[in-house]
């Protein structure tokens, strides 16, 4: 299908440019969209690569250095719009920045590995200054980094997240008219499977066009809204409309966004819900109408899984083990995101929960040796 719309051609490496707007970046931020005459800006391009480097490049990189930019790296740009002779990667970035990461350091003379020497590392240099591309040229209205990624990362290669699918599978069926089951054949998904990414892409498209938490709404809150529209007692309290794609029971709906967004009136700008399992528990109120358990957890008085814990007569003393299993759990799926996002403060909350741990292994050790 796209192989006609590719062309073959040597571009200097100097013209190329990297995706500020990569699928890759979009399941991490809300970021507004570059338009082509700011993508080849150094401000914009500097941030690029930020981004990119944290999807790991260490293994391309050593690849290039080791075995030069072979024809199967080959990258797919297209032209950018405005700029005569520059092109912007639509596949391949992260190649493409692990090449010129690697020139750079060849150039710095900051190159130091074993069996490998000066006049090595220059012909490289001289080798890659000009690369051999694939340039689409198509005029669809398809968007094309996004097609030509999906195809290689949605059914192989190396799998995107869930939100980055529904993101896809949505611009197949919202903007080309295209069914559940063609889309799903173009990605090696099976028709139920775009329904539920696209199901869920939609409830995360209402609360982003939600005029009081829009701009709270996260791409990483995609599987809360999965498991939300997947547990039935949610998508029926919510009310959901199949028709439309959309929940309509508006004050309901509005208390989730509250709950699973950081909480503004509250101290510490808590999350009261961050986790899918946490969803389940809330489905379980819900469904044995713990009203007063809902409103202690909403209003910060205990957290959901304590208001779970009550409602099904659970103790402390014989939870204890279900309790450290589920904080493990919790801190192994807090999102890459608030790394990047929240740094310092991602670290001091983590300090925080080391310390309180200490503290109890302390107490625990101390015990088996009276």
């Amino acid at each position: 299908m796209y192989m006609s719309e590719l062309q073959v051609a040597e571009v200097s490496v100097a013209n190329i440019f990297l995706d500020p707007n990569n699928p890759r970046f979009w399941s991490e931020h809300n970021v507004r969209e570059v338009p082509d005459r700011r993508i080849p800006d150094e401000r914009i391009q500097a941030s690029a690569r930020t981004n990119i480097d944290k999807h790991g490049i260490d293994d391309l990189y050593n690849s290039i250095l080791r075995n030069g930019f072979l024809l199967l790296d080959r990258i797919v740009v297209r032209p950018i719009e405005g700029h005569d002779g520059k092109f912007v990667v639509v596949e391949g970035n992260r190649r493409f920045r692990s090449l010129t990461k690697l020139r750079a350091a060849i150039e710095d003379e900051a190159v130091a590995e074993e069996g490998i020497d000066d006049d090595y590392l220059q012909r490289l240099l001289e080798q890659t200054a000009t690369i051999q591309v694939l340039i689409y040229g198509g005029t669809g209205s398809e968007d094309i980094s996004w097609m030509l990624q999906g195809i290689r990362h949605i059914s192989g290669v190396r799998d995107w997240e869930p939100a980055q699918r529904a993101k896809l599978v949505a611009q197949q069926i919202d903007q080309d008219g295209k069914g559940f089951r063609a889309t799903g054949q173009q990605f090696g998904l099976s028709p139920q499977a775009v329904g539920r990414l696209y199901r869920t892409y939609k409830a995360l498209e209402q609360m982003r066009a939600d005029d009081e938490f829009g701009a709270k709404a996260r791409n990483d809150y995609f599987s809360l809204f999965e498991e939300a529209y997947r547990n039935s007692t949610l998508r029926e309290w919510f009310g959901w409309d199949e028709d439309h794609k959309r929940f309509t029971n508006t004050d309901r709906i509005k208390r989730f966004y509250a709950w699973i967004s950081p909480d503004d009136e509250h101290q510490d700008r808590s999350r009261r819900i961050h986790n899918p399992k946490q969803i389940k528990e809330l489905a379980y109120l819900i469904s044995n109408d713990k009203a007063s358990l809902i409103s202690d957890f909403e209003n910060h008085e205990i957290g959901i899984s304590e208001a779970y814990g009550r409602a099904t007569g659970e103790t402390k003393t014989a939870d204890w083990r279900r309790t450290v299993e589920r904080a493990r759990t919790l801190i192994g799926d807090l999102p890459q995101s608030a790394i990047y996002d929240e740094t310092r403060d991602f670290i001091t909350e983590l300090e925080r929960f080391k310390q309180e741990i200490d503290r109890r292994l302390e107490s625990a050790r101390a015990e088996l040796h009276d």
